[in-house]
């Protein structure tokens, strides 16, 4: 199945209360070979997400808001690779549509957690 058969489900599912349905996209520049990386959350028994749970969680804690992820205590370095990462579909029924542009991998992974560890 491609990413926009999921994008469009994402965007077609009725937005019941607490559904939650995430498409999930990273996309790392030529310092990483220009890699696309997508995943589906949905915080529900078979959903394809490596790290399912912890990702949940941090949602749950932190919000859908990109920008305003707070960091965790890891150290990063100055290296400019940077990240394209977009969220959206649905977070337990509210619309979300997010893109955000981090630094390098590192300073994505130290802002969002497990969400895009995948």
């Amino acid at each position: 199945m491609s990413l926009f058969a999921f994008a469009g489900t994402a965007q077609a599912a009725p937005a019941a209360s607490g559904t939650t349905a995430l498409v999930l996209t990273a996309q790392y520049s030529e310092f990483d070979d220009n890699a696309f990386k997508a995943a589906v959350l949905t915080c529900g028994r078979g959903d394809q997400h490596p790290r399912r749970a912890l990702a949940c969680a941090t949602l749950a804690s932190a919000g859908t808001q990109l920008a305003t992820m707070q960091a965790d205590d890891r150290a990063c370095t100055f290296h400019y690779a940077p990240v394209e990462v977009a969220m959206f579909g649905f977070w337990r029924g509210q619309p979300v549509n997010e893109v955000h542009t981090y630094p390098n991998s590192c300073v994505m992974l130290a802002h969002s957690g497990a969400i895009f560890d995948f």
